[in-house]
């Protein structure tokens, strides 16, 4: 399992089987996110970032 935590808010967005559907749900939230295994939340498996830079 793979859980997206919203770095600007301080909490897991949500957990999902493969890193692609965590990758998905992470670029949805508009905000950045890291990606990191269920049972490791210490190593960061992905950073993923908005597109566009609020502009």
């Amino acid at each position: 399992m793979f859980d997206v935590f919203l770095v600007n808010f301080g909490y897991t967005h949500s957990s999902h089987k493969t890193l692609e559907l965590a990758q998905k749900a992470a670029k949805k939230t508009g905000f950045v996110c890291s990606i990191f295994k269920s049972d490791n939340p210490f190593d960061v498996v992905k950073w993923v970032c908005p597109v566009g830079g609020g502009r």
